[in-house]
């Protein structure tokens, strides 16, 4: 029991020593420790320590909306470095086609040509053109076809019909099935008169008769177009092209020329030599 009461006094001692350092500390403004993390929320502060901002006024302005622009689309851009674009005048040559499309190919002897009157079966055919330049069509007889482009018969004969009193409105279209031949000579393995062939050039020609001999020269021909007086000295390559009805000429080299022509003057002293060897 004495003891208990020695303990009681000793705390109650040191009780009353230390209350006037907790007075003065309780009467210290209270400082608030900022939140460590960023979702802690702080504690409530006291209204004569925290200064609150005033709240802020709605705005008097009034707002202006600003309509939003329609997006301009770049330019389409080309998908290679490589692309270029086709020139605005741009000319294409085919090589290909066959002479009657050719707005310069004149008809002539030997050429045979398919005759359409469109509705009438019977005054259609195949034709071939005469020694004399003529077509014979059925039901109007011969007409004058030499020298004419296909286009320019057409007209021909459809005014034939019409002024004859035959048709009223006839259509005619014509067509080349098989053209003229063509003729090449000289120095080849076997001249003579081909078929030509569409397309045709010099060295397709020269393979139809057999090839150059020996003697020919083979860089260059001469041709000459029907109803042409003279002939043209030309390559003798793919870029010459040959027409129906040509005269197709291989020359003799150089070298053998001279040889034909000095060949008689050297035979005598050729043979005395081989005499007195």
């Amino acid at each position: 029991m004495g003891q208990r009461c020695a303990i009681f006094g000793i705390a109650a001692a040191v009780a009353l020593a230390a209350a006037p350092a907790f007075a003065q500390a309780s009467d210290a403004p209270v400082r608030l420790q900022p939140p460590r993390y960023a979702t802690m929320i702080p504690p409530a502060a006291d209204d004569a320590l925290v200064d609150r901002a005033p709240p802020i006024a709605a705005p008097t302005t009034p707002v202006t909306t600003v309509p939003a622009q329609p997006a301009t689309q770049a330019p389409p851009q080309q998908r290679y470095a490589t692309m270029a674009s086709p020139p605005q005048n741009e000319t294409i040559i085919v090589n290909g086609l066959r002479p009657s499309e050719d707005s310069g190919y004149h008809l002539g002897t030997g050429d045979t040509v398919r005759v359409t009157v469109f509705g009438e079966g019977d005054l259609s055919g195949s034709f071939e053109i005469d020694s004399q330049g003529y077509l014979r069509l059925p039901l109007m007889g011969q007409v004058s076809a030499a020298g004419l482009t296909t286009f320019a018969l057409e007209d021909r004969i459809a005014s034939a019909f019409s002024q004859g009193g035959f048709l009223l409105n006839p259509r005619v279209n014509v067509e080349v099935t098989t053209y003229r031949p063509f003729t090449i000579m000289g120095e080849v393995a076997k001249p003579g008169e081909y078929p030509y062939v569409n397309a045709m050039t010099v060295p397709n020609a020269i393979a139809l008769a057999g090839g150059y001999t020996e003697y020919a020269a083979e860089s260059e021909v001469t041709i000459r177009h029907q109803g042409e007086a003279k002939g043209q000295e030309m390559a003798a390559d793919e870029t010459t092209r040959i027409r129906p009805g040509d005269v197709v000429r291989v020359e003799r080299s150089t070298y053998w020329s001279i040889m034909t022509v000095l060949s008689p003057l050297i035979s005598p002293f050729a043979t005395a030599a081989y005499l007195l060897k």
